[in-house]
């Protein structure tokens, strides 16, 4: 078994006292929802990999059960979003899938959801210029920086900060590798990786209970009775000594 790699400075300035806690936790929910996703895939039967990808929510919904209980964690719901995402310590955590394998690098990994791109954009513009420019360089010019008057920031810390959490997996293979870290966005939504971008280390599977994922693929499979095809109602006619007739 690999040893578990020594927590970082940078993962302690954000985290604190947890931040080796919150790190196995957040490689422990990728993992999860990953090997979930790979059963449904398997299950499905299906040659294309739709139902793995329709998993996706799931991803968030693993963050949210590992770390709500971690002291001050808290959960955030994007507008219009349908699903939760976690914050720590005033840290955003934004997992995203990057690709199905890990010849795909890093300096290629974009978000593509609008709600990842908005949230990215507005806390950029929320956070102190120093602080936003520090790792970028000669490419801060490059990036985007809308307004503050956005409605996503009425239930966020201004100085919220975006921690991406990008991930590889494969429909067959679950999740392959897994980093956390902070970036700067282009406009259409590339990533710049600041210094210390860090590999988590494996995550923990704990059984998936495939009894209740079968039970959920034949609620979702079967269809209801139409009306004329349940058991009939008592018809409830009154007799002649006044009781109902059952």
């Amino acid at each position: 078994m690999p040893q578990e790699p020594p927590v970082s400075l940078w993962a302690t300035q954000h985290f604190g006292d947890e931040a080796r806690e919150i790190r196995q936790l957040v490689a422990d929910a990728l993992a999860q929802s990953q090997s979930r996703a790979v059963m449904i895939q398997h299950m499905s039967g299906l040659p294309g990999k739709q139902p793995f990808g329709g998993m996706w929510p799931k991803t968030h919904q693993e963050m949210e059960n590992k770390l709500r209980a971690i002291p001050g964690a808290r959960r955030f719901h994007p507008p219009k979003a349908p699903y939760n995402l976690m914050v720590v310590n005033n840290r955003l955590l934004l997992p995203f899938r990057h690709a199905d394998t890990i010849s795909k690098p890093l300096t290629k990994a974009k978000l593509k959801t609008k709600v990842a791109k908005e949230l990215s954009a507005v806390l950029a513009a929320a956070a102190p210029a120093a602080d936003l420019f520090s790792f970028l360089g000669s490419d801060a010019g490059a990036l985007e920086a809308p307004a503050l008057n956005r409605p996503e920031l009425l239930h966020l810390d201004p100085q919220t900060k975006v921690i991406y959490v990008p991930f590889v997996s494969h429909a067959h293979s679950g999740l392959i590798k897994a980093w956390w870290g902070e970036a700067g966005m282009r406009p259409d939504g590339t990533l710049i990786w600041g210094p210390e971008l860090e590999e988590l280390p494996a995550g923990q599977v704990t059984d998936v209970d495939t009894e209740s994922v079968l039970i959920s693929e034949q609620e979702r499979t079967i269809p209801s009775p139409r009306f004329y095809e349940g058991d009939l109602p008592p018809l409830g006619f009154p007799n002649e000594s006044g009781d109902v007739a059952q």
